[in-house]
């Protein structure tokens, strides 16, 4: 199902790689989570069907993208978005995002709300209030710290996959710890930091929004899916059974999630 990764260049000349999953006439761009890549939503694809075409960057400093020399920020990873696009032709897009990848969605819809038809948050926030900026920030100051990405090992895969986390036997737990113990600890700080400041992309005018929770996430509880839902004018909610990374973990409990919502969009009519 899916091709290669393509390489585009990206606003300050880094290579972007991004992912094609399908060729269905829906169009949907995937942003990911953090320390992850895009391939973790081919399941995905794979779930929603034919109909679909996921297009799911690298975000810069991920996978097989460049970290480039720019310094990381939400509107930096936006018009890396965008250069996707263009080099693809697309003038609109859906856009889907995970934890990071939701947070970089809204960042997308703030900056460049002409180009988005709807978008579907999921086990992301919408706003840091000072506390929780500044437990992100001390997390990273520890990830910043030569054994940072170590030591970080065992909550994140706490904060992905709950009580699962432990089970060794679990490929995507497999998956998860070694792509993260791969990951720059400097560039998952940079990218925390960056996370802070999604408040600021905060848009009057929103498109359609679909704000999906996990019932048993254990990083981004249900009371903060349902703050970023009361948030947005006109959004939806609806709660996933699983944990963080339900959409990867069990991608045919998010298809049947979000098909709904996908269904109603009038986007896809001609």
């Amino acid at each position: 199902m899916p091709d290669a990764p393509r390489v585009v260049t990206g606003p300050d000349g880094n290579a972007m790689a991004y992912r094609q999953f399908g060729n269905g006439p829906r169009l949907i761009t995937c942003l990911h989570s953090l320390a992850l890549d895009g391939s973790w939503y081919e399941p995905l694809a794979r779930a929603l069907g034919e109909d679909y075409r996921l297009l799911a960057p690298d975000f810069r400093g991920h996978g097989a993208s460049e970290r480039g020399e720019s310094p990381i920020t939400l509107d930096r990873i936006a018009a890396d978005v965008a250069a996707v696009w263009d080099a693809e032709g697309i003038e609109r897009s859906v856009v889907l995002g995970i934890s990071l990848g939701g947070v970089m969605a809204q960042a997308v819809t703030g900056s460049l709300a002409s180009r988005v038809e709807a978008q579907i948050l999921v086990a992301t926030r919408g706003a840091y209030d000072e506390a929780a900026a500044a437990a992100t920030t001390a997390r990273a100051d520890d990830l910043r710290a030569p054994d940072g990405v170590e030591r970080a090992e065992k909550s994140m895969l706490q904060r992905w996959f709950g009580d699962g986390a432990s089970n060794g036997s679990d490929p995507l737990v497999r998956r998860a710890r070694e792509q993260f113990l791969g990951s720059d600890g400097n560039i998952v700080a940079d990218y925390l930091i960056a996370m802070t400041r999604v408040g600021e992309f905060r848009t009057e005018s929103p498109p359609r929004t679909l704000v999906v929770g996990g019932d048993d996430d254990r990083s981004t509880p249900r009371a903060v899916t349902e703050q970023l839902a009361a948030s947005i004018p006109g959004a939806e909610l609806r709660l996933a059974h699983g944990g963080h990374l339900v959409a990867f973990d069990d991608p045919n409990e998010v298809a049947a999630t979000i098909r709904p919502f996908l269904d109603r969009l009038e986007c896809w009519a001609g």
